[in-house]
């Protein structure tokens, strides 16, 4: 068998906690205290550095009375749910995993404004029949402060549901969140997985096909050390984003022409590079 990890082994984790407390005490406490404001809960766990940061938080407070649900489909990036299965055995929270295919959504299936409202709708009202038969009185989620800059109308659907924000009710943003996650272990530098649909532009026809090609390519990307890659779809063609500094290594002929070969074999056009 293999090594524990040591963050699952008490006297590690609660020393990085008594850490974690006197670097920021008046937030984490605050953060802690909205927590344990319930019994049981259930959090709405995608694997991202968010809800990964509640999670681990959680653990600490409700311990068993936590219990993570994760939702996979179409949109879902390659990766994000072994990431997700595998930190909720890390902290030793119970770990739901249930299909979801937002596809059966006219506003999704047609990428409307109103895509991320209705999907987020129809999540929260899976998650609400789970947290009932599990008796949790709340559902949580990792929104925060610095989602309220961006357009997200998923956020309306999490206000009108009653869904509890609790990093967004402690006044968290990314910055904090990071250094958190940090001092927790977890890894503060993890890319964003978004939706694979906003990969899209609005009013573009989103299929299963789709979707799962650029999910493909990305995954392409990662698994050869691109950390941070977007592929969008403009039209005819596709854009890809990289950082910065990854360039020189995508322009070597042994990945970019490789590359381009998977785009045409996946059906996309002509490939246009984002060097912002």
């Amino acid at each position: 068998m293999g090594r524990e990890p040591l963050l699952t082994r008490p006297s590690f984790y609660n020393a990085a906690f008594r850490s974690f407390q006197l670097a920021v005490h008046p937030e984490l406490s605050r953060l802690e205290r909205l927590l344990s404001r319930w019994p049981r809960a259930l959090l709405l766990f995608s694997g991202g550095l968010d809800s990964s940061l509640l999670l681990a938080v959680g653990a600490r407070v409700l311990g068993s009375g936590l219990t993570a649900l994760t939702c996979t489909g179409p949109h879902t990036a390659p990766g994000e749910l072994a990431y997700a299965v595998r930190l909720a055995r890390r902290f030793r929270v119970r770990h739901l995993v249930r299909p979801f295919d937002p596809l059966g959504l006219p506003d999704f299936a047609g990428n409307s404004r109103r895509r991320c409202y209705a999907c987020k709708q129809a999540l929260i009202l899976l998650a609400q029949r789970e947290a009932q038969e599990l008796g949790a009185g709340v559902v949580w989620d990792g929104s925060n402060v610095d989602d309220l800059s961006d357009f997200r109308p998923g956020l309306d659907a999490v206000r009108e549901a009653g869904v509890v924000s609790p990093l967004l009710e402690a006044g968290w943003g990314k910055a904090a969140i990071r250094e958190a996650s940090r001092t927790l272990g977890l890894n503060a530098h993890r890319p964003p997985q978004s939706c694979l649909a906003t990969r899209f532009p609005y009013g573009a026809a989103l299929t299963r096909e789709a979707l799962a090609a650029v999910g493909r390519a990305e995954a392409w990307l990662a698994a050869r050390g691109f950390r941070r890659v977007r592929l969008r779809v403009t039209g005819d063609g596709v854009r890809l984003e990289l950082p910065p500094e990854d360039w020189p290594a995508f322009l070597a002929p042994q990945v970019r022409r490789p590359f381009q070969g998977l785009l045409a074999a996946l059906g996309f056009g002509p490939l246009e590079l984002d060097s912002r």
